[in-house]
Order: structure tokens, then sequence, then C-alpha cells
């Protein structure tokens, strides 16, 4: 964790989501201090990458300057422990370290904020399949959630932070 708290944009179309989440987000002022995405320099964007509007999140990325994204369909701990792995130095993956290509790819989609349903359908294989990759990276990786899966993807460089 950084000596300052990671300067967090929220992008979210829905003012009301918005507002809330500022709201709980203010607890954590010591870890993570809450901007403004019309502007103001920021480490990471919190975004709605399902909901309306998007396709603006590249367009906040680069207002900002920050250097990752990270979804809003977490709790407030698993928000504040992505925006704070988005926003520390990556770590590269290499995929002889015991993770098959397609296990990176599904760690990837799970730290971009995807369900298993949404990974079956991009990359065209089974549920099933998806369950299976999930599990045995989860065990290679040695988490034991999706949350932890998707900072461990995040600290290791698995999602485009531009």
């Amino acid at each position: 964790m950084s000596a300052r708290p990671v300067r967090l944009a929220i992008a979210s179309p829905d003012e009301a989501v918005a507002a809330g989440l500022r709201q709980m987000l203010a607890r954590q002022g010591h870890r993570v201090l809450v901007v403004e995405a019309e502007g103001g320099p920021a480490d990471v964007v919190l975004h709605d990458a399902d909901g309306p509007g998007a396709e603006g999140r590249d367009v906040v990325l680069r207002r900002t300057g920050a250097t990752g994204w990270v979804p809003l369909r977490v709790g407030v701990e698993q928000i504040v422990l992505m925006v704070e792995a988005a926003a520390a130095p990556t770590e590269p993956v290499e995929i002889g370290h015991g993770l098959s290509a397609r296990e990176v790819q599904v760690l990837a989609l799970i730290a971009a904020g995807l369900t298993n349903q949404e990974i079956a359908d991009r990359v065209f294989v089974s549920i099933n399949s998806v369950k299976t990759y999930v599990r045995s990276a989860y065990r290679k990786i040695g988490v034991n959630s999706r949350s932890q899966a998707a900072v461990w993807g995040l600290q290791h460089g698995l999602v485009d932070r531009d």
C-alpha cells in the first residue's frame, strides 16, 4: 500500500450509484481519496463496465490520467482492495509458471469484472469449462475467491490499464 491514499474517480452514469459509492468510500479515506471524474488527476477509475455509458470509460481514463479501472460489482472492501491493486506496480505473468494460456485468459476476464457466463460467451466454451479453468487457476495462484483472483490479476498485469 502506498504512503498516500489512492486517488479514485467514480465514473457512473447513475448519479445515485456514484453518490452512494462516495458515501461508502468516505469511511476508507486513509486508503482511498475520491476525486472528481471530470478532470482531476486520478490513479484508478471505478466504472460500471456493463452499465449505460460504459463506452465512456476510456474517455474518463484519459481525462483523469488513471492507470486502471475497477468494476462496480463487488462490496466496499473488495472495491478498496481492487483499487489499491490497480494502482500498484504490476508483476508480469509468464504462462510458464503453472498457468495455461486459457487460465491466464480466464483470470484476466475475472479481473476485468466478467461473470462466468460472460467469460464462456466471450471465449466460446461452456460454462462448465469456465468453472474448471477457474478452479484450476485459483489452486495454482493460491486464492479462494473471485475478488482475490481479481486482485491477483490486477497485481500481475492481466488487465490492460490503458
